[in-house]
């Protein structure tokens, strides 16, 4: 599964976008690539696949960019059993309940960044999977660091799949928002999720 993420972390992104899947498919004995979050030199990959009892599973793997540009070998975070039939438009649309967007897990993890000196501890991440529905093409992300105490950094991210990543450092807010493309415009869908990981 290393090189499966170590893979997706070179893209950049998960290999195959919803738009062309139609759904997120996880046939048994294959692994699949459902969201990267990359910031920085510091990049996450959430896997999915399907265990020998017909369940879902999540493997969360992260990995620090070399001064190459490379990354190094993905080490395993965690992983566990997913609570939502994520394969199924209408599960994901029920489980959501009307809203465009949830929080379906939430971790924290302590990792070397590469932002400390030599020989550091690392830092405490706070991870979050959002569970997003279908009718949403892509995230607004405004986050709010304490690096860049002005203006928040304003980026957007395609909905892939069903299932999405997003990682802060200590110190760091963001408020996210479910977006649908209409013509040349963008709209709002329901209300936006405040994260936020405080300085420890």
């Amino acid at each position: 599964m290393a090189d499966i993420a170590a893979t997706a972390l070179r893209l950049g992104r998960p290999p195959t976008v919803r738009a062309e899947a139609g759904h997120l498919a996880v046939p048994a004995g294959s692994v699949v690539v459902a969201d990267v979050w990359v910031s920085g030199d510091l990049g996450f990959v959430l896997l999915l696949h399907r265990r020998d009892d017909g369940l879902i599973a999540e493997e969360l793997y992260y990995s620090v960019r070399r001064m190459d540009g490379t990354w190094e070998r993905p080490d395993h975070l965690s992983g566990g059993v997913i609570g939502t039939q994520v394969c199924a438009p209408a599960a994901v649309e029920e489980a959501l309940t009307g809203a465009s967007m949830s929080v379906v897990a939430e971790s924290e993890s302590l990792v070397h960044t590469g932002r400390g000196s030599d020989g550091d501890e690392g830092e405490l991440v706070h991870i979050w999977e959002l569970l997003v529905s279908g009718n949403a093409d892509l995230i607004e992300i405004e986050r709010f660091s304490p690096a860049s105490p002005g203006a928040p950094e304003l980026s957007t991210r395609d909905v892939t799949g069903p299932l999405i990543l997003l990682v802060l450092l200590p110190g760091e807010r963001a408020c996210v928002s479910a977006m649908r493309r209409e013509n040349s415009s963008l709209t709002r869908l329901g209300d936006a999720l405040d994260l936020h990981n405080p300085e420890q």
